[in-house]
């Protein structure tokens, strides 16, 4: 019996390799009152997560989007649980002020690309609409995808151009996602650069009247037509996976001397179309599909005139909805992001300390 089961975890042993990588990352922290403890196990803390974010593959490092210390600190110290494995200190040191670490650690991708999740940005969406010309070609980059992100962006959505990345996918891989509704490679993507949605589409062309056909009374066609069909689906999160929240399709005809002109023709055309039904579409499911209320406490000796001054300096956040009071020391946020990165601003107006926060709540105080 005791040999079956050595041959079994001998078996068994590389499938668990296969789900974990050895990767090596620094952290490092700041010496406050000479508390080097403190310091080296917070160092340690956000080695870890630098480990957890090369065993991702993330492209977009936390700290740019979030640049307060304190709340990305508060975010991660339950996420490294359960995703790194094991680690090491391999080398360690002070420089000034700073106490650093190196780290190695053994992280599972998977679990890791979920945890990283946590700062994926509602508003922020990856695009990748690629075009089928009628010979069968795929370009990824066109007028219609550009007008498309132009146009996301202008409506202060922080837009990843798939395309643009380098990252290629067959005429298959897109065909296949798009009927089995199954995004697994496009949502890695969307992990890579913290982006809470992704808008995928492909355009199917078809000739649909070739240049010298007879329309009849010995007349010839001067040109040739393409029609177009753009197909997308919009994904988003639900209770913490990635799930369809809006589809359609919008059409468009062109018409050229060769089929590649027609082709162009027909996308600049279907991208007016694309304008006022996908753009729409987009950025009114993104707002009420995770639009939420967060409760932001003034706490300290408040009045009236530093609520009204609080409630004012809110409306002024981008993607803050709606602010309403609710008592003498509280207020209640519409906001469609989540409540680490309304923190994250209401810490950047210089005006006010943040004193906790969690999903649906976040206390401050003034700054005297």
């Amino acid at each position: 019996m005791k040999k079956i089961l050595i041959v079994m975890l001998f078996l068994l042993l590389p499938i668990f390799l296969v789900h974990s990588k050895t990767v090596t990352a620094t952290g490092e922290a700041n010496i406050v009152n000479g508390d080097v403890a403190s310091a080296k196990f917070q160092a340690i803390a956000r080695a870890k997560w630098a480990a957890l974010e090369a065993a991702a593959g993330v492209q977009v490092k936390v700290e740019t989007v979030i640049q307060n210390s304190q709340l990305v600190d508060e975010a991660i110290k339950n996420e490294v649980k359960g995703v790194v494995d094991k680690y090491k200190i391999i080398d360690e040191g002070k420089d000034g002020d700073v106490y650093w670490v190196k780290i190695s650690a053994d992280v599972s991708p998977a679990e890791a690309a979920k945890a990283v999740s946590i700062f994926a940005k509602n508003t922020s969406v990856a695009v990748y609409i690629p075009v089928i010309f009628p010979d069968r070609n795929v370009d990824e980059t066109t007028a219609l995808s550009e007008k498309v992100i132009n146009e996301l962006s202008s409506q202060g959505l922080d837009v990843v151009d798939v395309a643009s990345l380098g990252t290629k996918y067959s005429l298959t891989e897109i065909e296949n996602a798009l009927r089995t509704n199954n995004f697994g490679a496009f949502r890695n993507v969307a992990y890579q650069f913290l982006s809470g949605a992704i808008l995928i589409g492909k355009v199917d062309t078809t000739l649909s009247a070739q240049q010298g056909k007879n329309i009849g009374y010995g007349v010839s066609l001067p040109f040739n037509v393409v029609t177009g069909r753009l197909t997308y689906r919009l994904i988003g999160d639900k209770d913490g996976k990635k799930v369809i929240v809006a589809s359609g399709y919008v059409s468009g005809r062109g018409q050229g001397p060769t089929p590649e002109d027609a082709t162009h023709n027909m996308l600049e055309n279907l991208a007016s179309n694309v304008s006022n039904e996908l753009i729409s579409t987009v950025v009114e499911n993104i707002k009420g599909q995770n639009k939420k209320t967060i409760e932001v406490v003034l706490a300290g000796n408040t009045n009236l005139n530093n609520l009204l001054e609080l409630k004012n300096d809110l409306q002024y956040i981008s993607w803050v909805l709606n602010v309403t009071d609710k008592g003498v020391d509280k207020v209640l946020v519409e906001y469609p992001e989540k409540s680490i990165y309304l923190a994250n601003a209401i810490k950047n107006l210089n005006k006010y300390e943040l004193k906790t926060f969690d999903k649906y709540r976040i206390v401050i105080e003034k700054i005297r």
